[in-house]
């Protein structure tokens, strides 16, 4: 029986993968029914809808994107990461913002990115 790893250092890696704009990375990561919620509340569930709708447009709009976590909390299954983006795109650049990871046996079932204001702070315990 395989020990299960840490959520901290799942969610990081599947960050990584997406600094790295890591498609095969990322994918093997999520679990089948892995659910993408943007900022903005844009929806997307199941893992191949992700790559072909999400994350392969993304990394050709916006190479180099990646995150910076400043603080990262672990309550059971949930990983919050506060931070923001890096980005040559003036639009999602230094954007402050906190994300959500949900894992579930050793994979992201739920990647929820969330505004960083006072009340997503105080919802999520930072």
């Amino acid at each position: 029986m395989e020990t299960p790893i840490d959520p901290k250092s799942i969610a990081l890696k599947f960050n990584e993968y997406i600094g790295n704009a890591d498609i095969e990375g990322l994918v093997g990561l999520m679990t089948d029914d892995h659910v993408f919620i943007d900022m903005a509340n844009a929806r997307i569930e199941g893992k191949l809808n992700n790559r072909k709708m999400a994350w392969e447009p993304f990394f050709r709009l916006f190479p180099g994107y990646h995150n910076i976590f400043e603080k990262i909390l672990v309550k059971g299954s949930t990983v919050i990461l506060q931070g923001y983006a890096v980005c040559s795109d003036e639009v999602l650049n230094n954007v402050p913002a906190i994300w959500i990871a949900e894992i579930i046996k050793d994979k992201v079932s739920l990647w929820h990115i969330y505004p960083d204001t006072e009340q997503n702070r105080e919802r999520w315990g930072l």
